[in-house]
């Protein structure tokens, strides 16, 4: 059942810009239940992610000029009821660099815990191949799935797969040196 939103101006509410890869913007979409037309992302605070980008907004008596990015995403900010949402009417708002670098990391963090989590339930409680699970996933999302989609979340599957090969080595060896001893 899809979510529906009440229809509000959203143009005069206060808005941030963030550069964010196309995958990890359809993340946060899903994240924050977007309608696939809006040209916006809702940010809400009940979302640690939501919390981090709002944690981080400065605001300032000059509109800060922002060189254009590659692919911008905008967010909606939600307005408290306090001295804050006085802010974020009324004076300029925006994202230091060192705050956005640390969001996008944050965001591909969130991101990679996601779906590894996603496969898995895949593998282990549904007994499904890789494919399927990063194709399910892309469906999820509402991604395209082309080759530099699939190649990407394939890559965090081998990932996770390598650091637990690692991690089982680790083990044998340390039983190997008990057993010696």
């Amino acid at each position: 059942m899809k979510k529906t939103f009440p229809k509000i101006n959203l143009e005069s509410k206060p808005k941030i810009t963030l550069a964010i890869d196309p995958v990890h913007e359809a993340y946060l979409r899903f994240l924050f239940s977007t309608p696939e037309n809006s040209r916006y992302v809702i940010l809400n605070r009940r979302h640690d992610i939501g919390r981090l980008i709002f944690s981080h907004i400065m605001s300032g008596d000059f509109n800060n000029k922002r060189p254009l990015i590659d692919h911008s995403v905008t967010f909606i900010l939600p307005v408290p009821r306090t001295e804050i949402g006085y802010w974020l009417q009324y004076r300029h708002i925006y994202l230091p660099g060192w705050a956005q670098s640390k969001i996008t990391d944050a965001i591909e963090y969130e991101f990679r815990w996601w779906v590894k989590e996603r496969f898995r339930i895949g593998y282990e409680d549904e007994r499904m191949d890789q494919k399927t699970i990063i194709n399910a996933i892309l469906r999820g999302l509402n991604v395209r799935n082309n080759s530099v989609n699939f190649e990407m979340i394939k890559k965090i599957d081998y990932r996770n797969k390598r650091k637990k090969e690692e991690i089982q080595f680790k083990k044998l060896l340390m039983l190997e040196k008990s057993e010696v001893y």
